[in-house]
């Protein structure tokens, strides 16, 4: 290994034991049981102790191979909600850390099962309040959270960060983004779209997978830049493509705040934001962050690193809260609050 890969290494466990260290919370290692899977997550609750049960923040992956950190990504918002007093529950993805399974096998409608299954444990914890569970996803989890909160009165409010709607057209949406962020445009531009139409008419109609891999490796324009999926990927996305949030949008009726970045170049933000307001039964706030990408990070920051590099790691887990757009830390640790506090001032009242 390179010196400088060591070095960076060493220094990426120093800032995540120092960030350990010095937390204001506790973080104890979970297991779910979800139908025949194991999840392995972590449970975070604030150091100083209280009599009263905790209100608890469940947590939802985006796309990849997420550990239940998100590799440092939640710190800060778990060091935000430990403070106001809230828990937080996450879990490694399947076949990540110790969980069984693996997370290109699923659907959408299978990690939404994982969510049903985590409220049941919740449910079951002596410190944790079953009436005051809130629900927070990022990117992916857009198609993930509606189809829970829909079906499951347990959830008393939803954050939906970077979120799509439809599968498709998030998915042309950002194929547009890319090609024309490289200054494509006209014929090249034209000519890459459609071999993107065809291709998505081929994954449509579910061919082998040598068959997309042949079309690919003989049709693929190389001003495209798409690479070939691997085998497990491309039965990911043909099991998942037909995925849209609007069959169940209608059916949620607590509350959700969505938070977008104005520099997202994976979400059509504009998009989404138009189909919740139409379509959310509930209370629904948005807000769009300047200068912010996809993840909510600050683009002076981060804008000329690669999200798959271990300097990106290393710088997000040292900037910290720093790192992410101005007030995203505060907005949903006030609408966590807000929300686990009318839950307790309808309750008073019905006593009374």
């Amino acid at each position: 290994m390179h010196p400088i890969i060591k070095s960076a290494i060493g220094l990426f466990i120093v800032l995540f034991v120092a960030v350990v260290w010095f937390s204001n919370y506790e973080r104890q290692a979970v297991e779910i049981i979800n139908q025949e899977n194991v999840l392995f997550g972590s449970l975070v609750t604030p150091k100083r102790k209280s009599n009263e049960l905790l209100p608890v923040v469940i947590f939802v992956h985006g796309d990849g191979p997420m550990s239940s950190g998100s590799y440092g990504y939640y710190e800060p918002l778990w060091q935000a909600l430990a403070n106001e007093g809230v828990a937080s529950l996450s879990w490694d993805k399947q076949g990540i850390g110790g969980s069984q399974g693996h997370w290109l096998d699923q659907t959408m409608a299978q990690r939404a099962d994982e969510i049903s299954a985590a409220i049941d444990w919740v449910e079951n914890q002596p410190n944790l309040d079953p009436e005051r569970i809130g629900v927070i996803g990022f990117s992916q989890a857009g198609w993930v959270l509606p189809k829970v909160l829909a079906n499951d009165s347990r959830l008393k409010y939803a954050i939906m960060v970077s979120t799509a709607v439809n599968w498709q057209q998030q998915g042309h949406y950002q194929t547009l983004q890319r090609l024309t962020s490289v200054g494509q445009e006209g014929e090249q531009l034209r000519e890459n779209l459609e071999y993107n139409a065809t291709l998505d008419g081929l994954l449509n109609e579910q061919v082998p997978y040598n068959t997309y891999k042949q079309f690919t490796e003989s049709r693929q324009p190389e001003s495209y830049g798409g690479g070939v999926l691997s085998k497990k990927r491309y039965e990911f996305v043909v099991n998942n493509m037909d995925v849209d949030a609007r069959n169940e949008l209608s059916g949620v009726i607590q509350p959700v705040l969505a938070l977008f970045g104005d520099s997202d170049d994976v979400v059509d933000v504009k998009n989404s934001i138009r189909h919740y307001e139409e379509e959310l039964s509930g209370l629904f706030r948005y807000k769009v962050y300047e200068n912010a990408d996809h993840g909510l990070f600050k683009n002076e920051y981060f804008s000329d690193i690669r999200r798959d590099s271990i300097w990106f790691g290393i710088k997000m887990n040292w900037l910290g809260a720093d790192a992410m757009a101005d007030s995203f830390i505060e907005d949903v640790t006030g609408f966590v609050k807000t929300h686990t506090q009318l839950y307790i001032e309808e309750v008073n009242i019905n006593a009374k």
